[in-house]
């Protein structure tokens, strides 16, 4: 029912990137450059999600608790599988819905109130500040650290840290350019000041190595349906295992209980059970899950999607979306596009962001040119950072790096550049309050 635990790859054997491709049937159709919205799942990733509904179809159980029962070891598969790629424990990681969710479950762990400061980025995401921004009504202020043409400096971050700052709440990878952030440095920052570290990571885990252990965050949230290539609706929070003892959760279900004496199936049969009695509740990290009934589904595809990774290799796996994305950047440069960040190998990622010299609008008919041409790419801008973003991964080759590059080169031939592109920094706007 559930996935067979994924075998570390052989590193001394390099994988067949054509063989892997052909597993992607829309890498194939179109040139499929817009991973940083959604990935596409492997074959392997959608077969799980066929057996969970082959489950609840045939009930193979001799009943409905059963089968549920039974389903329930996909979620401890999902949190080990994450672990693994992450390094770190299964107890320090939590199922979510999705990345905002993740970092919900971070603000509300936080504790903030009046006075309080958080400080976060103007390339950010809203929904990876959204959850901080609404303690506003409780003074909690937000104070952004603007970037510098497209990247950050973590001596801004420690610029802004003050003795009210509580947590610094920042992407790793930014989704409007793919500038990748300093994390460690940052971490040390963070930790020298007794600042907690809250890390929107989807843009990051997957085509990028991430290890916890190496890098010190104190929460990283990361939905499974970009870089991972699982369905939406499922991703984890890792929450750094010093602070599990000290951290309650605000509210709980009754997926939270720690499996009863016997199973479940003994215990909701059980005469005596009873609404208020003393329960034992699970531990580590699995205690800030939402209850309710689980994600199933999401849970044996997510674990699936991980072990594609586990078995390509996660080193493979960045070395080709780094060697993918530098082509691309390279290329894009030569025909006079301009870059929205810095490209280099130690600040870069799986997404290229750029523009075309001209007017945002102009920005977004190369955008239509390139998509009527069949090449699925986006278009993303926070305060004047962005444009045309692309985004390589395992499923991706050098043909589809050519065919974006032709399109850019032949509609470049027919029009002269009309305008200078917004600036790529805005005036410092003040502290939110609510």
């Amino acid at each position: 029912m559930t996935p067979a635990a994924p075998t570390p790859a052989d590193p001394a054997a390099s994988p067949d990137w054509a063989r892997v491709r052909r597993r992607y049937p829309a890498a194939l159709r179109k040139t499929y450059l817009d991973t940083a919205h959604r990935g596409i799942p492997a074959p392997a990733t959608v077969e799980a999600v066929r057996r969970f509904c082959d489950v609840v179809r045939t009930s193979p159980a001799q009943t409905a608790t059963g089968d549920t029962v039974e389903l329930m070891d996909s979620c401890t598969r999902a949190r080990a599988a994450v672990a693994g790629l992450i390094n770190a424990s299964s107890d320090e990681i939590a199922l979510v819905e999705s990345t905002q969710q993740g970092l919900a479950v971070a603000a509300d762990l936080l504790g903030l109130g009046p006075g309080d400061t958080v400080v976060t980025d103007d390339l950010e995401f809203a929904g990876s500040v959204l959850p901080f921004r609404g303690r506003g009504t409780r003074g909690v202020a937000i104070r952004l650290v603007l970037n510098r043409h497209g990247a950050l400096d973590v001596a801004d971050f420690a610029d802004a840290i003050d003795a009210s700052t509580r947590a610094v709440v920042v992407s790793s990878v930014q989704e409007v350019n793919g500038y990748r952030l300093d994390l460690a440095a940052l971490g040390n920052v963070c930790r020298d000041r007794g600042v907690r570290l809250v890390v929107d990571g989807i843009q990051h885990v997957g085509p990028v190595p991430f290890d916890v252990r190496r890098t010190p965050v104190d929460f990283l949230a990361v939905g499974a349906h970009k870089w991972l290539c699982s369905p939406f609706g499922l991703g984890f929070l890792y929450v750094r295992a010093g602070l599990l003892d000290e951290l309650e959760p605000r509210s709980r279900g009754h997926t939270s209980i720690a499996e009863p004496a016997g199973g479940w199936d003994a215990y909701v049969s059980d005469p005596r059970r009873s609404p208020v009695e003393e329960l034992c509740f699970a531990g580590g990290a699995r205690k800030f899950e939402v209850a309710g009934t689980p994600n199933f589904a999401g849970a044996l595809a997510l674990a699936a999607a991980v072990g594609v990774l586990a078995d390509l290799g996660p080193a493979a796996v960045a070395e080709r979306v780094s060697a993918l994305s530098g082509l691309l950047a390279d290329g894009l440069t030569d025909v006079g596009m301009t870059l929205a960040a810095p490209h280099d190998t130690a600040r870069s990622s799986g997404i290229v962001t750029f523009r075309s010299s001209r007017t945002a609008d102009d920005d977004r008919a190369l955008l239509g040119a390139l998509v009527a041409a069949g090449v699925s790419v986006g278009i993303r801008y926070s305060s004047g950072v962005g444009g045309i973003r692309t985004a390589t991964h395992l499923y991706n080759d050098e043909s589809d790096v050519d065919r974006l590059l032709d399109v850019v080169r032949r509609r470049r031939r027919r029009r002269p550049a009309t305008g200078p592109h917004p600036p790529a920094t805005s005036p410092h706007p003040p502290p939110f309050e609510g």
